[in-house]
């Protein structure tokens, strides 16, 4: 009898062992990251960008010119640029894991850039010539973000909102050939032009520039990666559009008249592709 307790106390033993071990097989494993919290970081890139800028007249002189191009040929289809440079800067945002598999939150970053570009279209043999610039000095996006974990450590997420940059917008004509003109608009207003000499030298006949900070929106994507519960790196592209009016007045205009004008119409598709390393506060 005693041995026979023994044996069932024993046996009992190894089962309650061997169920143990299965439990311990079966249980998931501990959560490594948790995406919740504040966090901040650095990233590096490029960018480039495509602009279009459209002419359209601002007066009763512009007006007739443009619609008769052969007279002094301001094509009202303008310019394209193409510009492309690096950029870097920072971010900091805030992650909210409200599932298992999904996080939201939002995100603000600041970029310095080096962006720049010039589209030039020729006419009546490069006789006359419009162009149009820009350049990128910094720009920034508050952005909305939304993410799927692929598992505990990869987040795939959508991202869109505000931007705004710092743009410098030049666009001119100029011409080696001799043109004047000048009309009296609806309101009693003389609007004059003249330019160039007939010599081989190219003369400024228009020209208009502006500097400051134009809004926009932005939307992309990206990849982020948790290293740890507090390091995480990332890959992220971005679109942003930005649009902006520059005034391109004549360069000289008749004594007692208004000098001619016409706008210089921006619009600039920008790409951005960056990485980053992100460390998150807190546990």
């Amino acid at each position: 009898m005693k041995h026979l307790l023994i044996a069932a106390i024993l046996t009992l033993g190894a089962a309650s062992t061997a169920q143990g071990a299965d439990l311990i097989r079966k249980a998931p494993p501990a959560p490594v990251s948790n995406w919740s919290g504040w966090y901040a970081g650095l990233n590096v890139g490029g960018g480039w960008a495509n602009t279009d800028v459209g002419y359209a007249p601002n007066d009763a002189l512009m007006s007739f010119i443009f619609s008769a191009p052969n007279f002094f040929p301001i094509s009202a289809n303008g310019d394209r640029n193409r510009s492309s440079g690096a950029l870097g800067g920072i971010q900091v945002g805030y992650n909210y894991q409200f599932d298992p598999r999904w996080v939201a939150g939002f995100e603000a970053d600041f970029q310095g850039a080096g962006i720049d570009g010039r589209g030039t279209t020729p006419y009546l043999f490069g006789q006359v010539s419009t162009s149009a610039s820009q350049s990128i000095d910094y720009f920034g996006t508050v952005r909305a973000r939304l993410g799927y974990l692929a598992n505990d450590r990869l987040l795939i997420y959508a991202t869109g909102g505000f931007a705004y940059a710092h743009l410098n917008n030049a666009a001119s004509t100029v011409t080696s050939t001799g043109f004047a003109g000048g009309l009296a608009g609806p309101n009693g207003v003389v609007y004059t032009f003249s330019c160039g000499s007939l010599n081989a030298a190219p003369d400024l006949c228009f020209s208009g520039a502006s500097n400051g900070i134009t809004p926009g929106w932005t939307a992309g994507g990206g990849l982020e990666y948790a290293l740890g519960q507090k390091w995480s790196v990332k890959g992220e592209y971005l679109f942003a559009q930005f649009k902006e009016t520059v005034n391109v007045v004549a360069v000289t205009a008749a004594p007692g008249s208004t000098p001619a004008s016409y706008s210089a119409n921006f619009t600039t598709n920008l790409n951005i592709v960056r990485i980053g390393l992100n460390y998150k506060f807190g546990g």
